[in-house]
């Protein structure tokens, strides 16, 4: 299948990149404002990026943060990321930046169906996590 961040973003749409980041408009857009982190490489999980792009990464996202709160008065900003098969197919790595604001009503339009997780078992396997282990 062919993914659209490899091959469909044209060179208009590029807003700003960096040696291993492009960042959009989302064509399909939660806020005004709304923009699109993409690696350039075609990652499909976060898991496949090494530190040293992460740290890039996060630099990006502190910058657009910085951008929308003090040039454009957002009351904040929500970071969203999906891995794995819950991503759209024929898209690869991208994290969603997306202005907010008091009275959005952000989370109240989200309506998850909830699926059996064993909170227990999440409980011991991150504290086997920050154990080292």
């Amino acid at each position: 299948m062919d993914c659209v961040f490899c091959e469909g973003i044209e060179d208009h749409q590029v807003l700003i990149e960096t040696e291993n980041y492009k960042v959009v408009f989302d064509i399909d857009p939660i806020q005004i404002g709304h923009l699109l982190i993409i690696s350039k490489a075609h990652y499909e999980t976060l898991l496949e990026i090494n530190e040293e792009l992460l740290i890039e990464l996060l630099a990006i996202q502190k910058q657009m943060i910085a951008l929308l709160e003090k040039e454009f008065h957002v009351d904040g900003v929500s970071i969203i990321q999906n891995n794995g098969e819950i991503m759209d197919k024929g898209t690869h790595f991208h994290v969603h930046v997306v202005p907010r604001y008091h009275d959005d009503h952000f989370w109240a339009n989200q309506q998850v169906v909830d699926k059996p997780l064993s909170i227990d078992e999440l409980v011991k396997e991150l504290k086997h996590l920050t154990r080292g282990n």
